[in-house]
C-alpha cells in the first residue's frame, strides 16, 4: 500500500478550524487564520505547511 502523501496546507487537514467573520446580512465570511486542535490550540493559517500530525479530512456526504 502507498503511503499517502502529506498535502501543501493544513486546510485539508481534520484538526484545522477555520475562523469566521459575520458581516452584513448575517453571512459568514471564511477569514485566512484559523487554529489546529490536536494536541492543544496553535494558531494557524490557511497556507501554513501541513505537519507530521496531518490526518484528511473526511469528504461530505454528496461529495463525488
Amino acid at each position: 500500500m502507498p503511503e499517502e502523501k502529506i498535502p501543501a496546507s493544513c486546510v485539508q487537514c481534520k484538526y484545522f478550524h477555520q475562523h469566521f467573520v459575520r458581516s452584513a446580512g448575517n453571512r459568514f465570511v471564511p477569514l485566512e487564520q484559523g487554529h489546529c486542535g490536536n494536541p492543544r490550540l496553535r494558531d494557524k493559517r490557511v497556507n501554513t505547511p501541513a505537519c507530521s500530525r496531518f490526518a484528511k479530512r473526511p469528504e461530505k456526504k454528496g461529495d463525488a
